[in-house]
């Protein structure tokens, strides 16, 4: 009989409580993890009780003690390369780190130091070795773990805006052109960090955080910064088999480059500050950014992606449409609904060249 390794993942989840406390329909998300050989989320928040808040538009933090519950209910791994891992400084990273090792949640993607953030979770399940590894390019100021500060797994992207002078004056106020790059030095110490990895393993999975949030860049642009495909060719090329994206809060494309896959953007998985009866609220007054965009519509909606590996590594993928609901907690979702997730997906994989099939309320890849 062939051998596999199933793997549940999902993207950004941002718990304010234990996230086994929930209705029952969220259980049926939870027993998929627990049936799965390894569950591995996104955390958008630290676990921590500091008051050390950083300078940003957006802070976000939750109870230490909800760490234990992510075992409970299937999560094995989380990356921890976000852009919120230091919200609440050093010692909320630290808090976060012991907080989940004491719980046997194995994190990626953040450490003490550049080294021990690029370290991966090796994990050999039968007979199949499998490594995780966590990236980050959305990086607040100081957030990058370099040789001697704490921080998260940085690859760096840099921002130039072109100004469309002829088109501008026709239509005033509409935005700029963005122009995106990641830092070459900082993709060279990833990618050497991923060929050394790979000698020893058989797949190599990368969470990255990567992207721009929903509604954040002009439609005109399309969904992806440019930056993204060269970047997770790179990645592929220098021994990643599958790219597990997050970030932008919505579903995005799926790519097959070569012998590898991308998943852009799996979406939303859990926030309970997008529950009915809470209101963001941001530390700038200005500008006034309209925050919507991550809340309604779209980015309630995402997937779970299962991959499934075999003793001859080779992976094959599901994605399950799921919907945060008045709780800003996952349950899974049927008919047009679920149908409108998937079709996302399938349009927006057609444009990288790849065939993404829906099979009945499933999505599908191999």
């Amino acid at each position: 009989m062939q051998k596999t390794v199933s793997i549940i993942s999902a993207g950004d989840l941002a718990p304010l409580r234990h996230v086994n406390d929930c209705e029952k329909n969220v259980h049926l998300i939870w027993e998929k993890f627990l049936a799965a050989d390894i569950g591995i989320v996104n955390l958008e928040l630290p676990l921590t009780t500091s008051k050390e808040k950083a300078d940003k538009v957006i802070n976000l933090k939750a109870d230490p003690s909800i760490a234990k519950s992510l075992k409970e209910v299937g999560i094995d791994i989380v990356s921890f390369a976000n852009n919120h891992a230091m919200d609440y400084g050093r010692q909320g990273l630290e808090d976060t780190l012991s907080n989940l090792r004491n719980e046997s949640v194995y994190v990626i993607g953040a450490g003490k130091n550049s080294n021990e953030a690029f370290e991966p979770v090796i994990q050999e399940i039968n007979g199949i070795k499998i490594a995780h590894i966590g990236l980050c390019t959305a990086l607040p100021t100081g957030f990058g773990a370099n040789e001697h500060r704490p921080g998260v797994a940085p690859i760096r992207a840099k921002s130039r805006f072109y100004i469309d002078s002829v088109t501008l004056d026709e239509q005033p106020g509409m935005a700029p052109w963005v122009e995106t790059s990641v830092v070459g030095d900082d993709l060279v110490y990833a990618c050497k960090k991923i060929e050394s990895i790979k000698k020893d393993v058989d797949v190599l999975i990368a969470q990255v955080h990567w992207g721009v949030p929903h509604g954040w860049s002009a439609l005109f642009q399309g969904p992806l910064a440019d930056y993204q495909q060269p970047m997770g060719h790179a990645l592929i090329d220098a021994g990643v088999d599958v790219i597990m994206g997050h970030h932008p809060h919505v579903v995005h494309g799926v790519e097959k480059y070569k012998e590898g896959y991308i998943v852009y953007s799996l979406g939303n998985f859990l926030f309970h500050s997008m529950s009915e009866d809470h209101e963001t609220h941001l530390t700038a007054k200005y500008p006034p950014y309209n925050v919507d965009s991550l809340e309604t519509g779209e980015a309630r909606e995402a997937v779970l992606m299962e991959t499934i590996i075999s003793d001859s590594t080779k992976c094959k993928f599901k994605f399950y449409p799921i919907a945060l609901n008045r709780y800003g907690e996952p349950e899974f979702i049927e008919g047009d609904r679920a149908i409108n997730v998937l079709k996302r997906m399938e349009k927006h994989s057609a444009v990288l060249g790849t065939q993404f099939v829906i099979n009945g309320e499933v999505g599908e890849l191999s």
